[in-house]
């Protein structure tokens, strides 16, 4: 009898165990998706989600910064010089949290970076916190400069008091700046054909954008690599979308795993806004170099 119970036991229990592991498995594959969303996050800062379904499931994120505001302040990742590099990695939440920022994302190219899911598996870099690595163009962060100009990498620069402009440095010294690829749009107009990284292929993407008047600053973020859910967008694609939706000159930031855009929730503590994915992992922040982040409160 004793017997019996103990088996009757683990049967229900395996059968909970498979029933639990079968909902996360297929939630993973198929996560619920959320709804379109416009709302101000902070006085300044709004926040709209759009969820679009052709030509391929896609989320879009885009936080919309009135620099006239008397609150707004920005912040580029400082820099750590040492001898193995210019900067030490962090998340963009860690960023967010050490910093105590209302706002954050992702920001420029970097190197060395080795994929967690790569052929030298055991070798993914960078793994901790503090690692250092190389910024791919020029970035400053309140004055203090950590990485020179590189040909192949264009530059957003913001000055002390909320003026933004790409490509042209704003006063003497410089402020902040961070650096991208390449512009996608410039002057109203596209730059196609594109040739940055994965180009041609849908992906994760973030792009920093400023409208014609230079008075709203926009951030665009788009979900990827997360079938059924969000899949990405090629370069064009980015454009286009960042173009309806009024910007005049639109810069294109790390893609792919490093995509991440952060807000403080009412506790202090982070939240992501949008469904990163590193090594494959929905919902995991990567280890990058530098990010900009922005103050809502005095």
């Amino acid at each position: 009898m004793f017997k019996r119970s103990v088996r009757r036991g683990l049967f229900i229990l395996s059968l909970l165990i498979l029933i639990i592991g079968n909902y996360f498995f297929w939630s993973y594959l198929s996560p619920p998706i959320p709804e379109n969303i416009h709302q101000t996050l902070f006085e300044g800062i709004t926040y709209l989600r759009e969820i679009r379904n052709t030509p391929r499931p896609i989320i879009i994120h885009i936080v919309t910064v009135d620099l006239t505001h008397p609150n707004i302040r920005f912040l580029v990742t400082p820099g750590e010089k040492s001898e193995e590099g210019e900067i030490g990695v962090s998340t963009t939440s860690q960023f967010l949290a050490k910093f105590k920022l209302q706002l954050a994302v992702n920001g420029s190219f970097f190197y060395p970076f080795h994929p967690l899911f790569s052929v030298d598996f055991w070798n993914a870099y960078p793994a901790h916190r503090g690692d250092p690595v190389n910024v791919l163009g020029f970035a400053s962060s309140r004055f203090q400069i950590y990485s020179q100009a590189n040909k192949n990498f264009k530059t957003l620069y913001i000055s002390a008091n909320n003026q933004v402009r790409f490509e042209k440095p704003i006063g003497r010294p410089i402020y902040n700046a961070i650096s991208g690829q390449e512009l996608l749009i410039k002057e109203g107009k596209l730059q196609n054909p594109f040739t940055g990284a994965f180009g041609d292929i849908p992906y994760p993407r973030t792009a920093l954008a400023l409208n014609k008047v230079a008075k709203t600053f926009m951030i665009f973020v788009v979900d990827g690599k997360q079938k059924n859910y969000s899949e990405g967008v090629t370069l064009l694609e980015l454009a286009e979308m960042v173009q309806a939706y009024g910007a005049n000159t639109a810069l294109n930031m790390d893609g792919g795993g490093s995509v991440a855009l952060v807000m403080e929730g009412a506790s202090g503590k982070p939240i992501l806004l949008n469904s990163p994915i590193n090594g494959r992992i929905r919902g995991d922040e990567r280890l990058i170099a530098n990010h900009l982040g922005i103050y809502a409160h005095h």
